[in-house]
């Protein structure tokens, strides 16, 4: 257990009780092999041959060479097994299986000629194959075979090997894996180009109004890894031996491809059938039959070429002719057809204008040979500013296909793209995927960089050429081998962690740029410096490679795309508007069956696929490589709907060689459009630009970069849909699932993989033209993402999202590695990220974002793996793991989990192993000042309030664990933001203490504010000071902000060079700056003007000389609450006039009391204020006590002869409205009738709430005393007077305690105070609630169907164990009913109430709970409440209804109505409760002139929902209390 911070002075903190370590996962298979082998029966002696002409084997246990020599035996065969680590251990290495051929040519099989080159070896699969087994990680993993022999054909006799494989598998065989995710379904369709319909399976996921993390069995279990000096903690995981020419493994399987995510992949397509050819149809012409043409002649060199009015041409052979523009007519089509030997069809053409049909193939009859299409023309020279030419017309070098349809597809290869089931070594020939493919000889494939850095002038990935490929080689796991006809340069690692990618280049269809009119002739020379990074300043040379020209394709007009199978190669205009390899262009909702899928594009000069004013189309499975600009584009931010899956990005360059290349800071000078980047975004060119959420963006992959996932914030639509009434930034996430990204994010500090930031606006100078800040843009750059759309309903995009309208992004499953920066970063925008990897990064995340929920996110910032690196000093790299921000902010984190992360030094409290953390090599270690966590400190004008919360946390082998962050001055002198670090660690995990703590600054110039008793724990390192939260009752946290004399608070920031001092009179001066601690003079910018401290005599000069807490002009307070009182001294003297606002506490659960001396004599005014409203004031009271006010709803104030002291209570109060003044519980509801749900502004996420403060309200203490010679100050400050805090006989051992003496068990801790506030609602059923069986726990008594269906349902229930299901409608207002008439009466007001829930797809409708009543005088009225319900949580419906009726009650009925027709839904917890008699609401009863509302909340089951009428129905137990602690 940690050591208790010693009094008076701090000495070394000996080892803290660190978070236990998890149990690791039980293996799915046997660590070692079966200590008795399975027999196997004896094996005829069969011939072989041998490369060196021997005939003999050596071993009855080893293929081998009679002249081999034992090492040559091993060397000679490293294709076939793994490096043993000696010779002596040769036997581990040895291969069972008999003598059979293995397709390797590795010099041992039967006599046989070996397979030609170019041939695809493919053993049948398995009949039954099983998924792979999972093992720990191995500490020393084997190393990859270098490389492979090349055969001859000679015998050798193979003896004593078994016939097969052991026939007694290990008893304890792997447990088959769960779906790995969302894969579309297969297709099929019609002879005709029908397309096959997109990914259905994908998941849903609606906004939630509060974030709730998808709930899981337990929190992740990883295994400790070795440390970075070490071999990689995340090796492969390995195999049993099996019969097999690759060695033993360890191998990757997709399975076991990731610790903690998943990340699908798409659906095997299956074969493909060959019905229905159109190139075979009946009364196609033949484009060479002269009769085909107008002219009797077949089309020269040069000519114009139009196809006859309603025909169909075929192309059945190459045209040789290089042709103008060919014109496809609105009734005809050209076909191409294949060759009756097989050859190649070519064709080239400057372009081609496509009104009917461009066909290649269909969905059931693919193209099965070669075709090529090659686009000639030179890059125009009359381009202007917006990228536009009159010659560049969309036919002009493209394909247009102005209103027609391009259908292409080509052979289905299936992946179309993989990763390593083992790392590729330096000189390998070979390599082992994943999955199983259909690649063929001869073709191009992509190995993707596992380095760091990827760009031009430094990379690592290479393009190989297919051999020849085996099929299930290891079978059950490892897909398929790839053999490549030469040897890799690089090397690409695969390990439990991550991956490198593998992707397929070639096609059989081919659309190209000529050769020698697409490359840029101003390419990049190299030699220029920028930014240093890591010990290197290389960049690209800016303005070259600006005109690249290759060819483009358009869809626009009304045409439909459909595209798979397709090799896209010099394909794209460098900064010609729309001219991409592919571009959906305008289509709006017209192109919802098109699809571009499993297709390459390669040596693009202008981005992949872009998606233009176009919605709900699917882009998937395709491979991009060597791309200039944004690749996978969501052109003007109105594109929604669509579909983005499993596709690779590799290896994309900024536009023009401008990148924005910076330094640490979080701003970055702007980009303008210009001719040479006519988007400015593109200098920060990434493999994915998603400018609207509101898309599916699936099983991704990037590689290389300036980020992987580039999110750009909007405010505004651009281009052609700029008038668009619509906040692209704001727009919510429909999927974004299973990506991952990596070897990106080096040209800037904040350049995360995955970057939520940089804004795309128009020059305020020239509305015409863009401007690009990829930086923070605190005002551009902001996301709000809200259940409203206020562009709609305000007409205003920018209107303020309240509390109860708030959505979140949501990102599940993705994963970073090798990358030098964060591995996520957002500048804005509330998110939930849900199970994140990030392995080898400099940062595991960062987020400057109030609302930001993390939970099962695992960083490892040092894996082991080697750090290939331009410079080779990886230890200049962090290894940080996530950083606190210093003001504004919301930040939650639970189940997580930091492995080899923070520095090696020589304190070990936390940990002793050797290993821990990263040491400074510079193979894979790591920045000496890394720390797992860091807190923002060098600011004294912007400073935390109550921020962050964490839970779950969990430590593998790290060094250095917190970290108080001053890149100004290391703390010396300490900042406002340094003094008020704060965080609460709700389980101790975070801190090791394993108890609820809260961990704050351990800076010695904040004196005692933190160390507050002898419990208290000191990290002197951080430093930080960790507060057992048990020790005391009402332990908690608040944070308020003072302001007593305008002139001195505004000059906090306010950019003067010069700090303000008492000469000064607070004029032309300025204090409490963001980083700079003195002025030129040597001033101090922040000097400390007071001083805040806890009452009592622990805290006074004798035992704190410091005085407590400085106060300076920025006067924001964060400290323990629950205690006796705070006490403020000022150095002027007390304040006549304070102004407390920015306040934040939990009311009821933990008492804020601030006291200030005042002379005797002084009169006092309090009062709280609304916001908005002028009327809105709460006039406090006087009583007799501290105690009273300490226990009061925080409307009183006690002035204290005896010690001339001042309390009052301080609690957070709702932003704009006062009313039934009472202790505000942060799960009360909101009573303004305004959007919000919860009277207090909060964040809540995992189990955890957060209070957050509104803007407006505030608490005034004005003091009637004689103004002294320091205006706005009393002119006496009273000698003080300790108060006793404590009864006779004991001593104050704490800010809230007293004792017998110092660590004695006999103590006084001040009395709870009562609950005024709000209880939680009374158990359904029982007690006010009128409504019979409310929870359906007994059937369906007391409720019938008001028409429709309705059943019991026992696999859903708010709560219970069971709910009512209303199905079978036919109208909306179907549903379950109740009478109420004997229950409820007339002039009386209710508060009716339900939970419900949709079932199905349907992602959200309304649903209303209505009040049928009637009456003999006015007959029937429905009066009713409604709210947006979803699919995903449970929501409340609830208000107050009134049953005012003139004449007699003949009948009331309750029911639940409103979806739309067919859909079903859930109801749970239904509640009618009297409120009031008279016919009007508790609120519009209590003043006349506030009108009366309907109350409708709505609040995911994740938190309770409290409204305070319930507070005067039932007694209000201590629980809440009880609950937090």
């Amino acid at each position: 257990p940690p050591s208790p911070e010693p009094t008076p002075a701090p000495t070394p903190l000996p080892t803290i009780g660190s978070t236990p370590q998890p149990t690791p996962a039980p293996t799915e298979a046997p660590t070692s092999p079966p200590t008795s082998p399975p027999t196997n029966p004896p094996v005829t002696p069969g011939m072989g041959y041998c490369s060196d002409g021997s005939s003999e084997c050596l071993t009855v246990d080893v293929c081998a060479c009679a002249t081999d020599s034992l090492e040559a035996i091993f060397e000679r065969r490293s294709r076939n097994l793994q490096d043993c680590p000696s010779i002596s251990s040769r036997k581990d290495c040895t291969r069972t299986g008999g003598c059979q051929w293995n397709g390797k040519n590795d010099g041992c099989g039967p006599v046989a000629t070996p397979p030609p080159t170019n041939t695809v070896v493919s053993p049948p699969p398995t009949s039954n194959p099983t998924n792979p087994p999972s093992h720990v990680p191995t500490n020393q993993p084997i190393p990859s075979p270098t490389s492979a022999p090349v055969p001859a054909p000679v015998e050798c006799k193979c003896l004593g090997l078994p016939s097969s494989a052991p026939t007694n598998p290990p008893s304890n065989a792997p447990t088959p894996q769960p779906s790995p995710g969302p894969t579309p379904e297969p297709t099929s369709s019609a002879p005709t180009n029908e397309p096959s319909s997109p990914p259905t399976n994908v998941p849903s996921s609606a906004p939630t109004q509060q974030p709730s993390p998808e709930p899981t069995s337990s929190a992740p279990t990883n295994v400790p890894s070795e440390a970075p000096t070490s071999p990689p903690s995340n090796p492969p995981t390995p195999n049993p031996t099996s019969p097999n020419s690759y060695g033993i493994g360890p191998f990757v399987t997709s399975a076991s491809s990731s610790e903690l995510v998943t990340i699908p992949r798409p659906q095997n397509p299956g074969s493909q059938s060959q019905i229905n050819c159109l190139h075979l149809q009946e009364g196609l012409k033949n484009w060479h039959d002269p009769s085909t043409w107008l002219s009797s002649s077949i089309p020269t060199d040069g000519e114009s070429v139009t196809l006859p009015e309603n025909s169909k041409v075929v192309i059945n052979q190459a045209v040789l002719e290089e042709l103008n523009v060919i014109t496809v007519p609105s009734s005809s089509e050209l076909i191409f057809g294949e060759d009756a030997g097989g050859a190649a069809i070519t064709l080239d053409a400057a372009g081609m204008d496509v009104q009917g049909a461009l066909r290649a193939g269909s969905e059931t009859c693919v193209y099965d040979t070669e075709l090529t299409i090659t686009l000639h023309g030179s890059r125009p020279t009359d381009l202007d500013i917006y990228g536009k030419s009159p010659t560049a017309t969309p036919s002009y070098k493209g394909i247009s296909v102005n209103g027609g349809i391009i259908s292409m597809h080509g052979k289905r290869h299936f992946p179309t793209w993989s990763r390593l089931a083992e790392s590729v070594r330096i000189g390998q020939n070979y390599l082992l995927l994943q999955e199983q493919v259909n690649w063929e000889a001869g073709q191009e494939v992509l190995l993707t960089t596992t380095a760091v850095h990827d760009s031009r002038d430094w990379h690592r990935n290479e393009v190989m050429t297919i051999d020849y490929v085996v099929d299930n080689p290891i079978p059950g796991v490892v897909g398929s081998a790839v053999h490549f006809t030469s040897s890799a340069t690089y090397a690409h690692v695969a390990n439990n962690g991550y991956q490198a990618e593998v992707g397929l280049l070639s096609r059989n269809i081919k659309i190209q740029g000529a050769a020698d009119d697409s490359e840029p002739t101003d390419p990049d020379t190299g030699g220029c410096t920028g930014n240093g990074h890591f010990g290197v300043n290389f960049k690209p040379c800016p303005w070259t490679s600006t005109t690249g020209f290759g060819g483009h394709i358009m869809v626009h007009s009304g045409g439909k795309g459909y595209m798979e199978g397709v090799e896209l190669y010099r394909m794209g205009q460098t900064n010609v508007l729309g001219r991409y390899p592919f571009h959906w262009h305008q289509l709006g909702n017209a192109c919802s069956d098109c699809y571009f899928r499993a297709n390459s594009i390669h040596r693009s000069f202008y981005r992949c696929i872009s998606i233009h004013g176009t919605h709900n189309t699917t882009v998937s499975e395709n491979v991009a490589y060597d791309v200039d600009g944004y690749c996978y584009y969501l052109e003007d931010g109105v594109e929604e709907d669509n579909t983005i899956s499993f596709n690779l990005a590799a290896h994309i360059h900024p536009v023009s060689n401008v990148v924005a290349d910076s330094g640490g800071g979080q701003t970055i000078t702007p980009f303008v459009q210009s001719r040479d980047l006519i988007l400015p975004a593109d200098a920060t060119a990434s493999g994915y630009y998603i400018t609207n959420l509101h898309n599916d963006i699936i099983g991704n992959a990037a590689s290389g970069g300036w980020a992987g996932f580039a999110l750009p914030v909007l405010h505004s639509p651009i281009g052609a849909n700029r008038d668009v009434n619509m906040r692209p930034g704001n727009r919510l996430t429909k999927v974004f699932d299973g990506n991952v990204a990596h070897s990106t994010g080096w040209w800037w500090s904040h350049a995360g993989a995955f970057y939520s930031g940089g804004s795309l606006y128009y020059s305020s100078g020239d509305d015409t033209l863009l401007e690009y800040n990829a930086g923070r843009d605190q005002s551009k750059g902001t996301r709000s993402p809200c259940l409203v759309d206020k562009c709609v309903e305000n007409n205003n995009c920018g209107s303020y999202c309240y509390e109860g309208e708030r959505a979140w992004y949501k990102l599940t499953n993705n994963k970073v590695f090798m990358t030098a920066s964060p591995s996520l970063n957002s500048w804005s925008g509330r998110m939930e990220v849900i199970r994140f990897e990030a392995h080898d990064v400099a940062l595991g995340m960062e987020a400057l974002q109030d609302g930001f929920g993390i939970d099962q996110l695992l960083v490892e910032c040092r894996s082991g793996e080697e750090w290939v690196i331009p410079g080779n000093r990886p230890d200049y790299v962090s290894a940080n793991g996530f950083f606190w921000y210093d003001t504004g902010q919301g930040h939650i984190i639970s189940s997580s989990t930091f492995r080899n992360c923070g520095a090696r030094n020589a304190n070990n409290a936390y940990d002793t192993s050797p290993t821990r953390g990263c040491d400074t090599n510079e193979i894979n270690g790591c920045s000496s000042g890394s720390t797992v966590w860091g807190f923002l400190t060098h600011s004294d004008q912007f400073t935390p309030e109550l921020m962050q919360a964490t839970s779950g946390i969990t430590y593998e082998d790290c060094g250095r664990r917190f970290k108080l962050v001053d890149f100004k001055d290391n703390n010396t002198p300490s900042s406002v933001s340094g003094r008020a670090q704060n965080w609460i660690d709700t389980d101790g995990s975070a801190s090791g203490l394993n108890e609820p703590t809260i961990m704050a600054s351990g800076l010695t110039d904040a004196g005692n504010w933190w160390k507050v008793d002898s419990n208290v724990v000191d990290d002197p390192e951080a430093p930080l000071a960790f507060i057992k939260v048990n020790d005391g009752n009402e332990r908690g946290l608040g944070h308020i902000r003072l302001r007593w004399k305008d002139e001195i608070h505004n000059t906090v920031g306010n950019g003067s060079s010069k700090a303000c001092t008492p000469s000064d009179n607070w004029q032309n001066c300025g204090t409490c700056y963001n980083g700079s601690k003195v002025d030129g003079s040597g001033d101090p910018y922040c000097p400390a003007l007071g001083r805040i401290r806890h009452i009592g005599s622990k805290f006074d000069l004798t035992n704190d000389p410091t005085g407590g807490l400085p106060i300076t002009a920025n006067a924001e307070v964060a400290g323990l609450t629950g205690g006796f009182a705070w006490l403020l001294q000022l150095d002027d003297g007390p304040p006549k006039s304070l102004k407390i606002d920015q306040i934040e506490v939990d009311p009821v659960e933990t008492p804020m009391v601030l006291a200030i001396p005042y002379d005797s004599g002084t009169s006092f005014s309090i009062t709280a204020h609304a916001a908005y409203c002028s009327s809105c004031v709460e006039t406090f009271f006087a009583v007799n006590s501290v105690d009273h006010v300490r226990a009061s709803q925080g409307n009183t104030y006690y002035y204290d002869e005896a010690t001339k002291l001042l309390y009052v209570r301080i609690v957070q109060t709702p932003q704009t409205y006062l009313t039934d003044w009472h202790l505000w519980n942060l799960d009360d509801l909101n009573m303004d009738g305004g959007p919000r749900t919860h009277a207090l502004d909060r964040f809540t996420f995992s189990g955890i709430t957060l209070p957050s403060f509104a803007y407006g309200p505030y608490l005034h203490i004005d003091a009637d005393c004689a103004e002294g010679a320091i205006s706005g100050h009393c002119a006496t400050t009273p000698s003080y007077v300790e108060p006793e805090v404590c009864p006779p006989d004991y001593i104050q051992v704490s800010y809230d305690k007293c004792c017998v003496s110092e660590g004695s068990s006999a103590c006084y801790i001040p009395t709870l105070p009562p609950t005024f506030s709000p209880t939680p609602q009374p158990t359904f059923g029982q007690g006010d609630n009128l409504v019979l069986n409310p929870g359906f726990e007994s059937g369906l008594t007391d409720w019938y169907a008001n028409s429709g269906l309705i059943q019991i349902d026992t696999s859903q229930a708010h709560s219970g164990t069971q709910s009512v299901l209303a199905t079978g409608r036919t109208s909306t207002w179907n549903g379950p009913q109740q009478t109420m008439i004997e229950r409820m009466s007339a002039n009386k007001t209710y508060r009716i109430s339900c939970w419900a829930k949709l079932k199905g797809t349907t992602s959200s409708d309304t649903l209303k709970l209505t009040l049928r009543i009637n009456d003999d005088v006015d007959g029937t009225k429905w009066l009713g409440i409604s709210n947006t319900i979803n699919n995903q949580d449970w929501t409340l419906i609830q208000g107050d209804i009134a049953v005012n009726v003139a004449g007699t009650v003949t009948g009331i009925d309750l029911y639940a109505e409103g979806p739309a027709v067919g859909v079903e839904y859930y109801v749970d917890d239904v509640s009618a409760i009297e409120v009031s008699s008279g016919g009007r609401s508790l609120e519009s009863a209590r003043s006349s002139t506030q009108p009366q509302h309907e109350d409708v909340e709505m609040q995911s089951a994740s938190g309770a929902v409290v409204s305070p009428m319930f507070a005067l129905l039932t007694v209000a137990p201590i629980c809440l209390w009880y609950q937090w602690k």
